[in-house]
């Protein structure tokens, strides 16, 4: 059976409702049996500024970001002049023609003039409800019943009155009833895929919901664009949990906090971005030489400094894995798509637990902001993470809290649950964890933490934090990490279908430890190699040449916004 597929893009000034417009259609289109990838841009500004809405609707996978639209909703002059250029050639522009000026750049592609200002005035007796009015037409676009979308909008809408209800539900019906009579042509036939046992969310929720199935007990946050809405679901929905989450004055207080609780035997898990996770450095330290488990979601966004906050970057990389003094053993985590931010989560907060080290787990601004239609995870696969205990017949006089173990793991007491005192300090210390500078201990403790790493990369092989595809007699490899992962799957299956030259693909979910031997492995036959990467130097492909002294060929892109399947499919067939 045919897929079908349609790409639509709404563009608007920063208030005009382009935002929530997608966000309601997103969920009608969900409903209506559709596989959906839905990606949001918008200024750091509160008011102006440029905001998008781009929603995928598909009967087959939708993983990534699509660079072409069928329909381009253009609500003012600004998006038309952004974004016409990535109209299809047999695409759509739908545009108001009090706003928008048609010019030379539009070529032969067909428009349908959507007198949205003019239908929301005539609807509704004023022009703020135009975002509505669009989101009407495109539920007929997509051929959604119209209900879908006016129920949605009253749930969106409901706390504002019932005034303000029946005003944008009346604009979704007239925008919905125009569309009808002036773009039925345009309507998109889909095998649609009815009642399923799925839930519509974005990267931030995910990780928010898999921080509660990993049982954490205590969020220490601090507000960071684009970290906050995880701090904010946890601080709304983590108390029905038993758990608490605590605005703290910084990220430094918050991360402080952390260690305290876990320390004393809670689960921990805070969430910032780039610029909070410098603040954290030593504080990190702090929690790798205590052998505190602590999980850190880092939410990337384009940098240095406060750099773009509502724009993407995989540009923490080298930060995560290096940005301590001294020598700091911590597990760095990436994501793949939204259903892994759950279940990544869940394994962070496991592996914290059970190695009793910081883990930080790297989504960024666009998987963040994404919201995607997954399967609703089964929480009987949940694993939860428990630290090593003392025995009870342990001798309060002879108990070593940083015992040099096989592993590196040493039983961890709590205090007021096991009778055992010791000492926990930043300083270098012995077994019994008193400070002591001598090279001889110095060289024993390092080894002792840096153990677990090693026997952390044991287990990264044997329990799949690897997502691969090799075929046999394949010469060309593609190695990513994290978002990435969508736009490269697409790109590959196109090459596939257009050359019929297949490309092996290795997408490890644990960046550090490297899992080397299944690396050492994909990399065997390959005779080119490529990593694209989100951000300007190549940072794991210098982290890929440092580990195995290879040359692979870096493709990078730091522009803000994410690799496009298309964008991949002609830089990778350069290299063919």
């Amino acid at each position: 059976m045919a897929t079908h597929d349609l790409v639509v893009r709404i563009g608007g000034e920063g208030g005009e409702g382009v935002i929530s417009c997608g966000e309601i259609l997103s969920r009608a289109v969900a409903r209506g049996g559709l596989n959906i990838h839905a990606f949001r841009t918008f200024p750091a500004e509160i008011r102006g500024g440029l905001a998008m809405f781009q929603l995928r609707g598909s009967d087959g996978p939708a993983r990534s970001l699509s660079q072409s639209v069928d329909v381009l909703c253009a609500i003012n002059h600004n998006a038309y002049d952004a974004y016409v250029g990535n109209i299809k050639s047999d695409g759509v522009l739908l545009y108001d023609p009090a706003f928008v000026k048609i010019d030379d750049r539009l070529g032969g592609r067909r428009r349908i003039e959507l007198p949205l200002d003019a239908i929301s005035n005539e609807a509704t007796g004023a022009s703020r409800a135009k975002n509505m009015v669009a989101m009407g037409a495109l539920l007929a676009v997509f051929d959604v019943p119209v209900e879908y979308g006016k129920t949605l909008a009253g749930e969106h809408f409901g706390t504002k009155g019932e005034d303000v209800v029946r005003m944008n539900q009346g604009a979704i019906e007239a925008g919905h009833t125009y569309a009808l009579q002036h773009m039925a042509e345009i309507r998109k036939p889909f095998n649609r895929i009815p009642d399923r046992d799925q839930i519509l969310v974005n990267g931030n929720e995910a990780c928010a919901m898999g921080a509660i199935a990993a049982g954490v007990d205590f969020v220490p946050g601090y507000p960071i664009t684009p970290a906050t809405p995880i701090f904010e679901f946890l601080c709304r929905e983590l108390p029905r949990f038993g758990g608490k989450a605590v605005q703290f004055e910084d990220e430094i207080a918050s991360l402080a906090a952390g260690i305290g609780a876990s320390f004393a035997g809670k689960r921990v898990l805070t969430a910032t971005s780039g610029p909070g996770l410098s603040l954290m450095s030593e504080t990190l330290n702090l929690a790798a030489m205590t052998e505190c488990p602590i999980t850190i979601i880092n939410v990337m966004r384009g940098g240095p400094s406060t750099g773009m906050p509502t724009k993407t970057e995989q540009s923490d990389l080298k930060f995560a894995i290096y940005g301590t003094s001294g020598e700091s053993p911590r597990c760095i985590m990436a994501p793949l798509d939204i259903y892994d931010c759950f279940w990544q989560t869940v394994r962070a907060v496991r592996i914290a637990e059970k190695y009793q080290i910081p883990v930080i787990v790297l989504t960024d601004q666009a998987l963040a902001y994404t919201s995607q239609n997954i399967d609703t995870p089964d929480l009987t696969d949940v694993e939860l993470g428990e630290r090593l205990a003392p025995p009870l017949d342990t001798d309060p006089e002879t108990f070593e809290r940083y015992a040099d173990t096989e592993n590196g793991i040493s039983p961890m007491p709590i205090p007021g649950v096991h009778e055992l005192m010791y000492m926990s300090t930043g300083l270098e210390h012995t077994p019994k964890g008193a400070p002591n500078y001598t090279p001889a201990n110095h060289e024993l403790m390092t080894a002792k933490r840096f153990r677990k790493l090693t026997a952390l990369g044991r287990r990264v092989v044997q329990q799949s934090h690897v997502e691969e595809e090799e075929p046999e007699g394949v010469e060309v490899g593609i190695i990513g990490w994290g978002s990435t992962y969508g736009a490269i799957t697409e790109a590959i299956e196109q090459i596939e279908a257009d050359t019929g030259v297949r490309v092996a693909h290795l997408h490890p979910r644990i960046l550090s430890p490297l899992p080397e031997w299944r690396i050492r492995q994909f990399l065997g036959p390959l005779k080119k190699l490529i990593v694209p990467e989100e951000n300007y130097t190549g940072q794991y492909a210098h982290f890929l040449k440092g580990k195995f002294g290879i040359k692979p060929i870096e493709i990078h892109k730091a522009h803000g916004v994410p690799f496009t399947a298309e964008e991949l499919v002609g830089a990778i067939k350069e290299e063919l």
